[in-house]
């Protein structure tokens, strides 16, 4: 949304002095808030109109919720942009903001010339210490859109519009959020550096998603963990040089501190390190989603009376300011004295109780100075913080199983046990890419705690799983861990290296197909089984170059790993390109399990190996040895069915056409005048005869396949057999003759390799689709001729 100037281009310029400095329309009054809340919440806007105009309006989109005899009322979803606009202001009002924008907000601001500038505000809030300035940007489809134009313009805005806001409200130096909050955009690596630069906060939906469910919860006092997320480290006004009586010692290598505190202050020096928002630099990110029943039932134990015999367990981030009220006898362990309390957003991270902490939330004021028994560390290491977590929760059941499970190997990274430094190593990069919204997994990922959306379908735990079968951040052989291709020197370079070469493979995939990697679980692409099945088909791409001396992974960058992975991938690439719905389905759909996620990678490896015979594992080669045998055999199977079905039919249908009843030289009618070839007959009659008189069959079971050609086009036979038999070969003209037998020459010929097949004489890929072809036709055309196959 430009800068626009007060007046036009080569106008005369506005007197800054006779021009006030405006932030309009602000809402302030509670009830004109409530109604604007109503109004922002919904997914749909709404219009009051007349009944000759309900027809156009439906035409743009519009549906009719109620109609009267004048007037309708009438609905339409809104737009994303006005959709994430309004999810933005209706967070903040949740939060409690007292002071929101009004519809088409502007803010008047002066220039370095003195003359008066405009700008649109998308989502503007205001409270007594802090200012939320927010930038909306969406794009329909998600991909990338270059944010670079708007970043400076919002950067050389900031201090005029900062200056206009103070002057506005008088004698008030907020600390102001500047919030840039996207959907579907992939931000790029230069403009979230941009963003840092100019002090510009990120949403995105994963971040906006975790917001709305927290603040749901927790309602107002989610302000603090919102702010605590973007003012990290800054000070709190109001609450420099705090001092509360405590004690001071130690717990194994930890310094601690017991001393009581105002829920009101520590709602807002505290932090909360949920594993829902899943921030790259919360390293292990071991807190639940809180419980909105419990804080409910929490709340009302406080109401009436109720208190909390025990600590809630933080840890300050910062080395603390103790003054000891006196000197101790030597050799005492602990330390009475004044604690000055920290004065910063997030200094205080909860390592336990954040229920009870929570549970303040939404009370009456004079809650808030209720006391809190607190145990506090001073600096402990967030691996430590997490261990501590879980031996407090092991045992109980609201604590999932599955998020102990990610932590353990989270608490594992450099681990002296390989497998399990492995485990961690590959767990913390699935994390680290899930956050990293530059990346085509971005916003992919189920949140524990967090209801999933339809685009949410891959877990931590299987990807974590394909990753370290892929080998590519290294292996484990004999208890040592060993490098894989995407390797680095030490396990933060590991991370760095793997994430950028990850993403650069999957964002090619993604632009391969983007209808349907958008699509999730019915794109076929976006699934647990596919995108472990394409990590391994990146790591096997990189064996095969590595192989042919094409590339060296171990010392290449991650640019020219990936360069050259998809160069390698373009038939794989290209197919996507073209793809029809029946070929990713027939391919790709319906994998599960550990044998799904192989054939997904085999079907992979097919469509590589088409360009290059030479591609593919000592495994894949050994599936499409197995797969060619069984389909060599499934083959013999159904040629052997289809001439038994072409006798079967032919005799049978003779016996309709002429009788069983015998002539008067003693042969039955539908032999003798359903074959007038006396040839075929004598043959037929020289086989059976040539045959062990106790295990010889009629004459008819020594026709030549080939002798039914004729037979089907003899006179008075091909009136009552061509309904079935008249096939046209696939890209024939079935206008241009009368007989369409060729396929019975073609499926001769298939017949004789299927019955004397040998390493010099194989069925090809085209007789293997003949086949299937042929099968289909004949079966249907023989069914709806009354003849069930067998």
């Amino acid at each position: 949304m430009a800068d626009e100037a007060v007046d036009d281009e080569g106008a005369a310029r506005i007197d800054a002095r006779s021009v006030k400095l405006e932030l309009k329309p602000l809402l302030i009054d509670h009830a004109e808030i409530a109604k604007a809340y109503r109004k922002r919440k919904s997914r749909f806007n709404y219009s009051r109109v007349h009944s000759h105009d309900v027809a156009a309006f439906k035409e743009k989109g519009w549906s009719e919720v109620k109609a009267g005899k004048r007037y309708s009322q009438m609905k339409r979803e809104k737009p994303l942009s006005q959709l994430l606009e309004d999810r933005l202001w209706s967070l903040c009002k949740e939060m409690g903001y007292p002071v929101l924008n009004g519809d088409h907000f502007r803010v008047a601001y002066k220039r370095d010339d003195d003359s008066i500038g405009s700008k649109q505000i998308d989502v503007f809030s205001k409270d007594d210490d802090t200012l939320i300035v927010i930038e909306c940007k969406t794009r329909e489809t998600r991909g990338r859109k270059s944010l670079q134009k708007d970043l400076h313009e919002t950067a050389a805005l900031q201090k005029a519009i900062a200056s206009a806001a103070r002057a506005h409200f008088s004698d008030f130096d907020p600390k102001i959020l500047w919030i840039y909050a996207t959907e579907n955009i992939i931000w790029s690596e230069p403009d979230i550096q941009r963003a840092s630069a100019s002090n510009i906060r990120i949403i995105t939906e994963n971040e906006l998603q975790y917001f709305e469910a927290y603040i749901s919860h927790v309602g107002t006092a989610g302000r603090y963990q919102f702010l605590a997320e973007f003012l990290s480290g800054q000070e709190i006004r109001g609450l420099n040089g705090i001092k509360v009586p405590a004690t001071r010692g130690k717990l194994g290598p930890d310094t601690f501190y017991s001393f009581t505190i105002t829920a009101r202050h520590l709602l807002k020096i505290a932090f909360v390190n949920h594993h829902a928002l899943n921030h790259p630099e919360g390293r292990p990110a071991y807190q639940r989603m809180v419980d909105k029943k419990r804080l409910a039932g929490i709340g009302s134990f406080i109401k009436t009376g109720g208190y909390f015999p025990t600590n809630i367990l933080i840890n300050f981030v910062e080395r603390c300011q103790f003054e000891p009220a006196a000197l101790e006898e030597d050799g005492s362990p602990y330390r009475f004295g004044r604690l000055i309390l920290p004065n910063k957003f997030k200094s205080a991270w909860v390592i336990d109780g954040q229920h009870r902490l929570f549970g303040f939330t939404n009370l009456p004021d004079e809650f808030l100075d209720k006391p809190l028994f607190v145990l506090a560390f001073e600096k402990m290491d967030t691996a430590r913080e997490a261990e501590l977590f879980i031996t407090i929760n092991h045992k109980q059941k609201s604590v999932p199983k599955s998020l102990l499970v990610a932590l353990q190997a989270d608490l594992q990274m450099g681990s002296d046990d390989a497998e399990e430094a492995l485990s961690a190593l590959a767990s913390f990069l699935i994390r680290k890419t899930a956050a990293d919204n530059t990346s085509p997994l971005y916003g992919r990922f189920e949140v524990p705690g967090v209801p999933a959306t339809p685009l949410q379908v891959l877990t931590v735990p299987e990807v974590q799983k394909g990753l370290k079968k892929s080998n590519l951040i290294g292996r484990v052989v004999k208890k040592a861990r060993l490098p894989g291709y995407l390797s680095g020197a030490t396990d933060d370079q590991t991370l760095e290296r793997a994430r950028k070469a990850i993403n650069g493979y999957f964002r090619a995939i993604e632009e391969a197909a983007p209808a349907r990697w958008a699509a999730g679980r019915s794109g076929f692409i976006l699934t647990n089984p596919g995108i472990r099945a394409h990590l391994l088909l990146f790591a096997e791409v990189l064996r095969h170059l590595h192989s042919k001396d094409r590339l060296d992974p171990f010392v290449a960058t991650h640019e020219q790993i990936v360069n050259a992975a998809l160069t390698y991938c373009e038939p794989l690439l290209s197919w996507l390109r073209s793809a029809s719905e029946d070929d990713m389905s027939s391919r790709f759909a319906r994998k599960y399990g550990e044998g799904g996620v192989k054939e997904y990678y085999f079907a992979l490896c097919d469509i590589i190996s088409v360009a290059d015979d030479s591609f593919g594992s000592d495994e894949y080669r050994q599936f499409k040895a197995r797969a060619l045998d069984d389909r060599a055999d499934q083959a013999k199977l159904d040629v052997e069915d289809m001439t038994k079905l072409i006798s079967r039919v032919v005799i049978e249908s003779l016996k309709k056409i002429y009788g069983t009843d015998e002539l008067p030289s003693g042969e039955k009618k539908y032999w003798e005048l359903g074959i007038s070839d006396s040839k075929i007959k004598e043959d037929a009659y020289r086989a059976q005869q040539q045959t062990k008189a106790e295990k010889r069959a009629p004459r008819e079971a020594y026709l030549h396949l080939i002798d039914f050609e004729k037979i089907i086009k003899q006179e008075g036979n091909w009136e009552h057999l061509a309904p079935m038999f008249n096939i046209p070969l696939r890209g024939e003209n079935p206008k241009g003759k009368k007989y369409h037998l060729e396929w019975l020459k073609a499926f001769n010929e298939v017949r004789r390799v299927t019955a004397h097949s040998s390493i010099y004489r194989q069925l090809e890929d085209d007789d293997f689709e003949f086949i299937n072809w042929l099968k289909e036709e004949l079966y249907e055309r023989c069914s709806n001729g009354g003849f069930t196959p067998e």
